[in-house]
């Protein structure tokens, strides 16, 4: 017995570990934070963006339309956005990241994911956490490129 109280006294310092202020963190610490975590967010979520680059860290406050509660709630709170480049002359995606993650600033965990092909999870109805619990019911977002990147769409064709 004495044992297993031990025990949970020294996972106590771990649980504080994954809700944390961020801003409160030194900045190497904290971008060692944003990075290993949102690397973990495109691999679980969509492990085909994921990229061996440097991201760039930027900053943030949440704003949408939306009128559902869980969202509307967010409104005004601010973020770290981390975002993962691609070699552009190897892959054509929608957009000029192959994946991007917005994590909270106040307690250090994921907002939401944004893939290249336009294609996202957010965790607003559900944690991250909740999410992954079970392996495998975690939707992986697939891997997909532009289709037809070098057709000029919406150029006439032939002689009126």
């Amino acid at each position: 017995m004495k044992y297993l109280v031990l025990f949970l006294m020294s996972m106590f310092p771990l649980l504080s570990i994954s809700a944390q202020n961020l801003e409160k963190m030194d900045s190497v610490q904290r971008n060692k934070y944003l990075i290993d975590l949102s690397s973990e967010v495109i691999k679980t979520m969509g492990p085909g963006y994921y990229r061996n680059t440097h991201p760039t860290i930027s900053e943030g406050v949440f704003i949408s339309n939306d009128g559902r509660a869980k969202i509307k709630k967010n409104i005004g709170r601010k973020y770290y956005e981390i975002k993962y480049p691609y070699d552009k002359s190897k892959e054509t995606l929608e957009f000029d990241f192959s994946a991007k993650v917005r994590i909270w600033k106040d307690t250090g965990e994921p907002c939401d994911v944004i893939f290249g092909n336009g294609y996202g999870k957010n965790f607003f109805f559900s944690s991250y956490k909740e999410q992954t619990k079970s392996r495998t019911a975690t939707d992986k977002v697939p891997y997909q490129q532009v289709q037809n990147a070098n057709k000029n769409i919406g150029t006439k064709c032939g002689a009126m």
